[in-house]
């Protein structure tokens, strides 16, 4: 049979679960058909914002591989601007010249 049987459940104290059901009451065409209707556009629309998402990325990675071309600098800048995590050790070093150079400023 090529015909499926689906049982659908509406909380009506839950705000989304009402709406659908009120947008399901005034619906000109069967429930099946509202329903059927409302999951292909949701999945439809979902698919085209993923296309969209992968288009802008690659235009972004296009204009940031085109601007480092142009720009000498750009790699420079970009290693100044992304900092390195750094580790425990390296923090606690950086503590302690932190503080070896304060003391020397309070010398003068």
């Amino acid at each position: 049979m090529s015909i499926k049987n689906v049982k659908i459940r509406f909380n009506l104290d839950k705000e989304n679960d009402r709406k659908a059901y009120e947008y399901l009451q005034g619906a000109e065409k069967s429930y099946s058909k509202a329903v059927i209707s409302a999951i292909c556009g949701y999945m439809e629309l979902s698919e085209a914002k993923t296309a969209e998402d992968a288009f802008l990325e690659r235009i972004i990675m296009t204009i940031r591989e085109e601007v480092a071309k142009i720009n000498p600098l750009g790699g420079l800048l970009q290693f100044v601007q992304t900092l390195p995590a750094q580790t425990p050790a390296e923090k606690e070093n950086n503590a302690e010249s932190e503080e070896v150079m304060l003391d020397f400023l309070d010398s003068f």
